[in-house]
């Protein structure tokens, strides 16, 4: 897997053998930095469900000041880190090994501009999102105005929020991405 644009556009980045991780497509990572072309530049960046932190490492790429990444799994956690060295970006990361869901419910620091969600599909699929956008806006773990994007199967439909407008919703083969804006 390698880094698609910015700072070390080409750049190859280790990610974990076996079914345990899905990274992110290059093409939908592409077409998810192209949504988020302007919002990056400066941002705080979340990653959850991090993995090889493919999606945040792509960020930091582009512009983003800093990027924290949750992860829970220690073999992807180590490789996550390794990943995080090569580049010498260890001053601008910083890694949590939690269960993603849990460490949103006891976020307490500054907002993020934009958090990203990749949780495995079936996973995505059993909890939905629509308790992970509440939780998000109740610890106001995404700023006013922030963005939040959801990585789906193409055959979920994106959950709604009252804290939160659906701004884009678009379909890559077997993925889907949901960008929503907090109120």
């Amino acid at each position: 897997m390698r880094i698609a644009g910015g700072e070390w556009r080409g750049r190859a980045i280790k990610v974990p053998t076996g079914d345990a991780v899905r990274p992110t497509q290059d093409r939908v990572r592409e077409a998810l930095f192209s949504m988020l072309m302007h919002e990056t530049p400066g941002a705080r960046f979340l990653d959850l469900f991090a993995g090889a932190g493919g999606v945040g490492l792509e960020a930091l790429s582009r512009g983003a000041a800093d990027c924290t990444f949750v992860e829970l799994a220690p073999r992807h956690l180590a490789i996550l880190r390794a990943n995080v060295s090569a580049l010498g970006a260890d001053a601008r990361c910083q890694l949590v090994r939690a269960d993603a869901f849990t460490w949103l419910e006891i976020f307490a620091g500054a907002p993020f501009d934009v958090a990203f969600a990749d949780p495995p599909y079936e996973l995505g699929v059993e909890k939905g999102y629509a308790a992970v956008l509440a939780t998000l806006a109740a610890r106001n773990v995404v700023r006013t105005g922030g963005l939040f994007v959801a990585e789906l199967t193409s055959r979920q439909t994106p959950d709604e929020s009252p804290a939160w407008d659906l701004c884009r919703d678009r379909t890559y083969g077997q993925t889907r991405l949901a960008v929503y804006r907090r109120k």
